[in-house]
């Protein structure tokens, strides 16, 4: 059990740890992971979000209720989002040379699987409800 002396020193480093104070602290740490815009929500851009409409729409009968339309719209949104991975990734592929002994490309290209893998579980989850 904490004593009254721990506790009072939790609560003041926790004053400590509210992140960013001024307009321009927070926009940097807003784009602290930003990298290859694979974080940003593709429903953000409105043709990508026409594109899963379309698809959606071909996906779902056409007497789709509610729920199997929304889990339509999620299966187009996860298919655009690995398309857009997968075109991420070939980018990143062209730019690799082994004879630079540069490993950043090859560290980037690894870390394209955490989003592949989350793109393709939703699509997985969202199949599943159709």
């Amino acid at each position: 059990m904490a004593t009254e002396r721990q506790i009072a020193a939790n609560r003041a480093n926790a004053q400590k740890s509210t992140g960013p104070k001024t307009a321009a602290g927070r926009l940097k740490s807003s784009r602290n992971a930003f990298c290859h815009g694979l974080s940003l929500p593709s429903r953000l851009d409105i043709a990508t979000s026409a594109k899963a409409d379309a698809i959606a729409r071909l996906l779902a009968r056409d007497q789709a209720d509610d729920e199997q339309l929304t889990a339509a719209t999620e299966v187009a949104q996860a298919q655009l989002e690995l398309l857009r991975i997968r075109e991420v990734r070939a980018k990143l592929v062209a730019e690799v040379d082994l004879t630079s002994g540069n490993l950043e490309p090859l560290r980037r290209l690894a870390a394209l699987d955490r989003y592949e893998r989350f793109a393709a579980t939703k699509r997985r989850r969202a199949a599943h409800r159709l």
